[in-house]
């Protein structure tokens, strides 16, 4: 099947808005937990709505656009512009936090590392060359750690949610549906 790839870029435009408000929604609970605790629980929680809003959103895609005729590679394409999309606007989050709001945030998280490599009792060399390794710039970090992860959840997420979108069926549904209510 012969892919529309501007149908593919638009949509996955229009869901990575909804995706990205979401991961905004879950950053600000990340950013609330430096001072209330409880907030870091609530923001962990919301992460199950990662591939929860992936799953709707890929259904929507193969029932409204594809016409229920899309290939698992297709699929994941999917997944994956989607998660770019999404990234950006939760880039301009984290740009705005790091940069404005709490500019010691990567150094505070740095150390917290540093401190977990040494809880595990690591060799002397690799905790000095974790000591040693100069902040990263706000650009630098937010291309590596919102970014590339977020676009590498989206491939790992969709290599595993796709196929159970492919198997899902609206016309079985909907029969499964009138047959119970009989």
């Amino acid at each position: 099947m012969q892919e529309n790839k501007s149908q593919l870029i638009n949509y996955a435009m229009h869901a990575g808005i909804f995706l990205g408000l979401f991961w905004i929604l879950k950053y600000l609970f990340v950013i609330g937990s430096t001072r209330i605790l409880a907030l870091n629980l609530i923001g962990s929680f919301l992460a199950i709505g990662t591939p929860l809003i992936l799953y709707y959103f890929l259904i929507k895609y193969k029932t409204s656009i594809t016409g229920n005729k899309m290939g698992y590679w297709h699929g994941v394409r999917f997944g994956i512009t989607l998660f770019f999309f999404a990234s950006i606007l939760e880039a301009v989050m984290v740009f705005i936090h790091i940069t404005w709001i709490d500019p010691a945030f990567v150094g505070k998280l740095y150390e917290n590392m540093i401190e977990t490599v040494k809880t595990f009792n690591l060799s002397e060399t690799l905790l000095s060359s974790f000591e040693n390794q100069p902040l990263p710039t706000p650009v630098n970090y937010i291309f590596s750690n919102v970014i590339l992860a977020d676009v590498f959840v989206g491939l790992i997420l969709s290599l595993f949610i796709v196929p159970i979108v492919l198997r899902f069926n609206p016309q079985s549904t909907k029969s499964q549906i009138v047959n119970r209510k009989s």
